[in-house]
């Protein structure tokens, strides 16, 4: 019992850590695309030369090598996450079936217990009843 539940901890754990990741790269891509933007609207501003037109392309370049970088881990960092959802189903559908066969279990039990009670209890009123009977 404690292993199931220890593994489906595990999974939960390891789905949130996989979840986060992927939201940290979805963060870092919207500012790569925030100062994308923001390059782009600042190459041919007004009083800049040659130099700085140089400097603002290598800029926008560098920024769309991390764009291409970050969009890479991205699917990578979600091919986990799915595993790793995949995982989390796993142990908790068998955390789930083995609390639904403990239940069952426990209802057979106090079933059971209740039936033999029944039959002490009818024993004790048919002696009862006969005893009464003979007096």
């Amino acid at each position: 019992r404690e292993v199931r539940e220890y593994a489906l901890e595990a999974a939960k754990a390891q789905l949130a850590q996989a979840a986060g990741a992927c939201a940290i790269l979805d963060l870092q891509l919207k500012e790569n695309a925030s100062l994308s933007l923001e390059a782009s609207r600042n190459r041919f501003r007004a009083g800049g030369n040659a130099s700085d037109f140089r400097s603002s392309e290598r800029y926008v370049l560098r920024l769309t090598q991390d764009r291409d970088r970050l969009l890479k881990a991205l699917a990578l960092a979600e091919a986990k996450r799915e595993e790793a959802r995949l995982e989390y189903v796993r142990a908790s559908q068998a955390h789930e079936l083995i609390q639904k066969l403990k239940e069952r279990a426990q209802r057979e039990y106090y079933h059971h217990a209740l039936q033999e009670e029944t039959k002490v209890l009818d024993d004790i009123a048919a002696g009862t009843a006969a005893r009464l009977a003979n007096t």
